[in-house]
């Protein structure tokens, strides 16, 4: 069938293929009954939903990873930490976003922080970290660039800068629509301050460093799928809510 491919590599893609398809089809439907949901029927109370939708998304990157090594989820636990620390930060003191609060809608708090956050820390850093390695290496496979050259190596400071520019794009792509949702609310006018997105970059340019030093490889097509999935909800409901 495939000469020179081994069988078990062959059976360990395909069920590779299988996972990312499964849970791209259940994030698309979740996403899409959301978008529904909130334009035509209750905004809220399917916004009340979204601890239960970023839990499943968490547990489908998880699923759907290829390589579950060591170093994997010692880079969950310090997205999940450092999330949760800089936003306990941010919210006592507003050093470091600006002066906002957390809505009763997100869950279980800690310190005034939803637990839950520290769990989309991961899923979006991972996922805007994976949707830069997917097209980078697409890019460098169509002009054939040598794995030296290539800008998307595992360990590249050029892929670390580009996946928190890209994580910070969401979060603006985000945080109107989050307000009106009551995930948070800012002070004074409402107004969402510059500060956010530099402290966004800066906080995720050094948890997505972790993977220069475990030399990862964040090659998950699923967050590639999550991440387009996730803008393009966020950009429809900041455009009809």
């Amino acid at each position: 069938m495939y000469p020179g491919i081994p069988i078990k590599r062959l059976s360990i893609e395909a069920i590779s293929q299988n996972k990312v398809q499964w849970a791209t089809g259940i994030a698309l439907l979740i996403h899409i009954v959301g978008i529904m949901g909130m334009i035509w029927i209750d905004r809220y109370w399917f916004a009340s939903m979204t601890p239960l939708n970023l839990l499943l998304m968490f547990f489908l990157i998880i699923w759907s990873q290829p390589e579950k090594k060591r170093s994997f989820y010692i880079f969950v636990a310090i997205s999940f930490l450092g999330g949760m620390i800089s936003e306990v930060i941010g919210v006592r003191t507003g050093v470091l976003f600006g002066n906002y609060a957390y809505g009763s809608i997100m869950g279980l708090q800690v310190a005034g922080v939803p637990l839950i956050i520290g769990l989309n820390w991961f899923v979006v850093l991972y996922s805007a970290l994976a949707t830069v390695y997917y097209f980078m290496d697409h890019f460098k496979q169509k002009i054939n660039l040598s794995e030296e050259s290539s800008a998307c190596s595992p360990i590249s400071l050029k892929l670390i800068i580009s996946g928190a520019v890209l994580a910070v794009f969401f979060d603006w792509v985000m945080e109107p629509v989050a307000v009106i949702l009551g995930f948070w609310t800012w002070a004074g006018e409402g107004l969402i301050p510059l500060l956010n997105y530099l402290s966004w970059f800066c906080i995720s340019t050094i948890i997505l460093s972790i993977f220069r030093i475990c030399k990862l490889k964040p090659d998950n097509l699923f967050a590639v799928h999550l991440f387009l999935i996730q803008l393009m909800f966020f950009m429809l409901l900041r455009i009809f809510l």
